[in-house]
């Protein structure tokens, strides 16, 4: 084979090889994914600080409660 021959049929194949490929508008675009904004935290005025729920201090005036009873299994003692 001459080089004219080899060259002529290179660039096409080139050519066709170089417009494969994921390029341009020839994907459909997607649907947009909502985004779920968080609302900022409400800012708490400056000064003391409250102390925390469950402090051992707002709990001394509460009268202590007994832990709930434990319910017997639906099948009773045989299962």
């Amino acid at each position: 084979m001459n080089i004219r021959f080899r060259l002529l049929a290179a660039v096409p194949a080139v050519l066709l090889l170089a417009a494969c490929g994921n390029k341009g508008p020839l994907v459909m675009p997607q649907k947009p994914v909502p985004v779920e904004q968080t609302l900022p935290a409400p800012e708490e005025p400056a000064g003391e600080a409250p102390p925390p729920a469950g402090a051992p201090e707002d709990r001394a005036d509460e009268p202590a409660q007994a832990p709930p009873a434990t319910p017997e299994p639906a099948g009773g003692p045989n299962g």
